[in-house]
């Protein structure tokens, strides 16, 4: 395994040339690691945290220890546009005139859902399609304004489609689209140093989200992300929460196995009788959720119902307002 090498404080060197850098959250998570990589010229940032004070503040001392500066970083990849990610890529841009590489995808939803006015309302639609009671559906978007107040638009440099390549001073990396947790994800796979910057879509201890798409089989296209990263040769995960690590091949696997066995509880708990969305994340999780869990947890079975739906295991029919869910 390619070694760890530990510096201290909030920023620390992983690989020569690549600095991870620690930016606190608001939430649960606590932090999400952002990566400068050292270029022929200069360095690439990949991803800028969120939109607050905190971030701004460890980003600065972070960039001043590592002694790059604003103005050494020339260019920044924004994996996805979850605004843990991408919240804080409009000053970072400002403040560095770096140019932007993000995927088509990512940028255009970005942009919607920044510029949106009040409800979001396919997200609203598959609340009520998932039987959420309406007081609940108005905490849900609630909680969520504000996040989305933190959203701002990008305009990319470089619409980024997977397979381009960029010359970095640990050796070539590869661009890689990979789809689920979100439309256009974005990954980096150095083949010399067999090191994945693998954003959301592999995490250490946690799976990620995988919540509805609209016109995706969200849970689909991320299982086969992970049918094209099982054949790759890596020796180092460096993710966006929690620490480096290994053993790709085993979490791949392990993860296959949480969401099919997430599929076959989900038809266990239809087998009496159809249900909601809604219904069935009181069956999987077995404690009360907050407005904005609970949103994660329908959306989570939701994808989930979709993906057994396309593979004709589940049906669904319309009653009173909501869709109830039955075994095929």
């Amino acid at each position: 395994m390619t070694p760890y090498l530990e510096i201290g404080g909030d920023y620390r060197q992983v690989l020569p040339g690549v600095h991870l850098v620690e930016l606190p959250l608001p939430f649960s998570l606590g932090l999400v690691n952002v990566y400068l990589i050292r270029l022929s010229e200069g360095y690439m940032l990949v991803d800028c945290g969120m939109d607050t004070t905190a971030c701004q503040e460890a980003m600065a001392r972070a960039v001043e220890g590592i002694g790059c500066g604003w103005s050494g970083i020339r260019q920044v990849l924004v994996t996805h546009m979850h605004p843990d990610h991408a919240g804080l890529a409009y000053k970072v841009l400002e403040w560095s005139g770096a140019q932007l590489l993000m995927s088509a995808e990512e940028a255009d939803l970005l942009a919607a859902l920044a510029g949106a006015q009040g409800r979001i309302q396919p997200e609203h639609d598959l609340l009520v399609d998932g039987g959420v009671a309406p007081d609940m559906i108005a905490n849900i978007e609630f909680a969520f304004a504000g996040i989305r107040k933190t959203m701002r638009s990008l305009t990319p440099d470089r619409r980024m489609a997977g397979g381009e390549t960029i010359p970095a001073a640990a050796g070539t990396l590869e661009v890689l689209l990979l789809r689920g947790h979100s439309r256009g994800h974005l990954c980096l796979y150095g083949a010399e140093r067999r090191v994945l910057f693998s954003g959301d879509q592999i995490l250490q201890h946690i799976t990620p989200n995988i919540g509805w798409q609209p016109d995706h089989d969200a849970l689909g296209e991320f299982l086969a992300s992970l049918d094209r990263l099982e054949a790759l040769e890596i020796d180092l995960i460096l993710p966006s929460h929690g620490a480096p690590f290994s053993g790709h091949r085993e979490w791949i696997r392990e993860t296959r196995r949480h969401h099919a066995e997430r599929c076959a509880q989900i038809e266990a708990a239809l087998a009496a009788e159809p249900k909601t969305a809604h219904e069935l994340v009181g069956d999987l999780w077995n404690r009360k959720l907050s407005p904005f869990h609970h949103r994660f947890a329908v959306f989570e079975v939701m994808a989930h119902l979709e993906y057994l739906q396309q593979r004709e295991r589940l049906g669904s029919r319309r009653e009173d307002g909501a869709l109830h869910w039955r075994l095929i």
